[in-house]
């Protein structure tokens, strides 16, 4: 029997201004335990999913849909409680580590608070569990370090510690937010090991943001990929690899490099994403893809299931791949 969602999105549409929408009509479920990779080009609409979720979006952002953490409405729900339940039960690893953390508080100051704004215990219990998460999370010599402050720290470590402050609390659900952008291969290898390290000993759901089809293979349980603002697949890693049934997952597996092949060069996708405020009748793909028919420019192609456990919004699917010369 299939445990019931953790994390329930259905719908949800982010629009700014009432010009340019963000997010449109994104459904998709994490599940206790599980790690659901979101991919996609910058500007794709992953990170406002993100904020969404945690309920951080700006006034001006109009959102629709539901939301659905715990069967609690988080769009409902009032925004003291959101507080409570923002960090408590849900935590967040940010973007760009270098700037996420305060440069004028030691790294102990910053741990601590987020412990202390939810849990009730005294601040050297506080700084002993600050203590043993910066152990977990493989920072050597953790008391000291609790005494430094994020200029002294590489950026691995820095990356350590956002993702010590996001488990302070041993939250439900751990959304990271490009945690690997900007660090070299071999503390990316070390990050991703500590993110399935910390699943088994946690049982912690993660949503894990990218733009890294190389660091969905090695963690995701499933994959939903995002274009301007949809969701154009969504599927089991090991099909979405094996059988793409979207030109955009085709383009971006096949933009990325494989150590154990003799490829001469890259493929690319034509083109560029296209203005959020301008978008393009039909498919919104359909201006770079290299698939497109008549067809694509009528109407925008709803995502419907292709395969078991596997949705696209295309009218080639299923058995896009397999039809390609």
């Amino acid at each position: 029997m299939t445990a019931a969602p953790l994390l329930s999105v259905r719908d949800l549409t982010v629009s700014f201004g009432g010009r340019v929408t963000a997010v449109r009509d994104a459904s998709f479920d994490v599940r206790p335990g599980e790690l659901l990779g979101v991919v996609g080009e910058s500007g794709s609409g992953k990170s406002i999913t993100a904020l969404a979720v945690m309920g951080l979006l700006p006034p001006t952002a109009t959102v629709t849909g539901s939301i659905l953490f715990d069967e609690q409405d988080l769009l409902a729900m009032p925004r003291s409680r959101l507080r409570k339940l923002r960090g408590r039960e849900i935590g967040m690893i940010f973007q760009e580590p270098m700037t996420s953390l305060n440069p004028v508080f030691t790294i102990g100051d910053q741990i601590t608070e987020a412990i202390l704004v939810h849990e009730r215990m005294s601040r050297k219990a506080a700084w002993d569990r600050a203590s043993e998460l910066l152990e977990k999370v493989g920072i050597p010599a953790p008391r000291r370090r609790l005494q430094d402050y994020p200029h002294q720290l590489s950026g691995g470590m820095r990356q350590r510690v956002m993702i010590a402050i996001a488990l302070s609390s041993s939250p439900k659900l751990l959304i990271a937010d490009e945690p690997t952008t900007a660090l070299d291969v071999t503390i990316q290898a070390q990050l991703l090991d500590l993110l399935n390290q910390l699943r088994e000993d946690f049982g912690t759901a993660i949503l894990l943001i990218t733009h890294n089809m190389g660091v969905m293979a090695e963690v995701a349980d499933r994959v939903v990929v995002m274009y301007a603002s949809r969701i154009v697949e969504q599927s089991g890693i090991f099909d979405l690899f094996d059988r793409p049934q979207h030109p955009y997952t085709e383009g971006l597996l096949g933009s990325t490099p494989e150590l154990d092949a003799d490829t001469p060069r890259l493929r690319t996708i034509a083109g560029t994403m296209p203005n959020p405020s301008e978008l393009p009748p039909g498919c919104l793909f359909a201006p770079r893809c290299p698939k497109v028919v008549d067809a694509c420019l009528a109407a925008q192609p709803a995502l419907v299931p292709v395969a078991p456990d596997q949705r696209a919004a295309c009218i080639l699917a299923p058995g896009l791949i397999e039809s390609t010369p």
